[in-house]
């Protein structure tokens, strides 16, 4: 009982700071978005990183540097909330690990388990307002908050005891919109659950399709700053972009095939937008018609990207246990002053 007074009363926090948040970003230049339902025929597959607007260095790599870095053995998920500190999923060691800027460890949360405070496998998170992170207990089938210091606050939503009302669920990407909103990324149906901020379900977008606004293969899935949503499908090897109602913005093909292996999606608040391919090992930087400004080929299982405060990018790559920080670094070409 204590335990639920306590989420109810950082919802309702959550859902102010997170308000807040949001007016402040409707206010700002809505003018950026495309023609609905616009189709840009982007090629990443044919242009090489030295071609191209922006190229991305790495500049701090954290989970496998040892001394005072926490080791992460399968980063899964990340967040960064708005003081710049990192929250990393650690699935095979079933924790969530926190992290200050510069890379130095501030603790971890978490056992392998069912019960409270336990996780199994857990995958995405996604800062809530300013002052909760959401973490995607996948195989425990539930997503679970956490304040900012790792301490549990509860469980936010539980699809086992939705199942009458949602029928089987297979949660594989989660994302927070600004106003407090989670959006959950069913790969079982081809849809995405949209949840208010207290975690109650409120309504389901998209559905299996070929169709703008239907899905093939999702696997990934990010809020703009706008509120609007971008998702990434294995099988229809595209990227949409939707609004918060679900109806389509643009969309443009993404070189990936079917099968298993998660699409990570981060969008800034420039519109750029970050799609990283689990199974290639390749991430490539878009802006917000589709057009290709960044990429690499060299990732070790890319899990999940997220664009921190300062602008850089955090990814978590799988197989080698660490999050490696991007610096976007506009590239020089043959013409450019002081080449």
């Amino acid at each position: 009982m204590r335990r639920r007074s306590r989420l109810c009363a950082l919802a309702v926090l959550l859902a102010a700071s997170a308000g807040a948040a949001h007016a402040a970003a409707g206010a700002a230049d809505s003018t950026a978005a495309g023609a609905a339902g616009a189709t840009v025929s982007a090629r990443p597959d044919s242009a090489g990183a030295d071609t191209l607007a922006l190229r991305l260095l790495p500049v701090q790599t954290l989970g496998n540097a040892g001394g005072e870095r926490a080791i992460v053995a399968e980063p899964s998920g990340i967040a960064v909330d708005a003081f710049g500190r990192v929250y990393v999923t650690d699935a095979s060691q079933h924790r969530l690990v926190r992290f200050d800027a510069r890379g130095t460890s501030l603790g971890e949360s978490g056992a392998l388990g069912s019960g409270p405070g336990d996780l199994r496998r857990p995958a995405a998170v996604a800062a809530v307002g300013s002052l909760g992170i959401a973490v995607l207990d996948r195989e425990n089938l539930r997503v679970v908050l956490y304040d900012l210091f790792g301490r549990l606050v509860g469980v936010l939503t539980d699809f086992a005891a939705l199942e009458d009302e949602l029928g089987r669920v297979d949660p594989v990407a989660l994302a927070a919109d600004r106003g407090g909103a989670l959006y959950v990324a069913d790969a079982d149906r081809d849809r995405v659950l949209v949840l208010d901020f207290s975690g109650r379900y409120v309504r389901s977008l998209g559905g299996f399709g070929v169709g703008a606004g239907s899905f093939r293969g999702l696997a990934g899935i990010a809020t703009g700053p706008r509120g609007e949503l971008v998702t990434a499908e294995r099988t229809g090897a595209r990227v949409q972009r939707l609004d918060a109602a679900g109806s389509p913005l643009s969309a443009w093909p993404l070189p990936v095939r079917p099968g298993r292996g998660r699409l990570a999606v981060a969008v800034d608040d420039s519109t750029r937008i970050a799609v990283a391919d689990e199974v290639s090992g390749r991430l490539w930087l878009f802006d917000l018609g589709g057009r290709l400004l960044g990429a690499r080929a060299d990732l070790a299982s890319p899990r999940a990207v997220i664009f921190a405060p300062d602008g850089s990018l955090l990814v978590a790559e799988g197989t080698a246990g660490r999050v490696r920080r991007f610096a976007l670094d506009p590239a020089r070409t043959a013409t450019s002053p002081g080449r």
